[in-house]
């Protein structure tokens, strides 16, 4: 599965993000939306993977009962420079998914999904990112069984 805008970001070739920091991740969005969360009885599933040009962020936004329920789901990439991931970055990715929930969540029938990668600078880092209706979990356990049984 390619999550990334580059060929070589498939999850298979990708180093995972420390566990530490995406369980404090779903924390902060599950307590800063938490009456949301409730309101639309979903929750935060949370990926990302370090390649080598890029590090990606996985949000999504699941319903908790139906799980074939559309979810939303965006896409975080931001480029590394001289083999480094900062601090900084990694603050601004945060920053930035409140952003873009905030303006989710403020309306009511939301539906500006952005299913191509789009740039854009964000506090001075440049960002991109997609907004899609994919259940990332859901395919990752498709590629889970189609490897096993030898289809891919």
């Amino acid at each position: 599965m390619e999550i990334g805008r580059y060929p070589e970001s498939q999850l298979s070739v990708g180093k995972s993000l420390p566990t530490e920091w995406i369980e404090s991740f779903v924390g902060l969005l599950t307590q800063t939306y938490f009456t949301q969360t409730e309101k639309d009885h979903r929750f935060f599933d949370v990926y990302g993977q370090i390649f080598a040009q890029e590090i990606v962020f996985v949000i999504s936004y699941i319903h908790h009962d139906d799980h074939l329920a559309a979810p939303i789901t965006i896409y975080l990439s931001h480029e590394i420079v001289d083999d480094k991931i900062t601090k900084q970055a990694l603050e601004k990715v945060v920053n930035l998914t409140g952003h873009i929930l905030d303006d989710i969540f403020s309306q009511e029938d939301w539906n500006e999904f952005v299913p191509n990668w789009t740039e854009n600078d964000y506090d001075k880092i440049p960002f991109h990112y997609k907004i899609t209706r994919e259940n990332v979990g859901l395919s990752l356990q498709a590629e889970e069984i189609l490897k096993k049984d030898g289809l891919i």
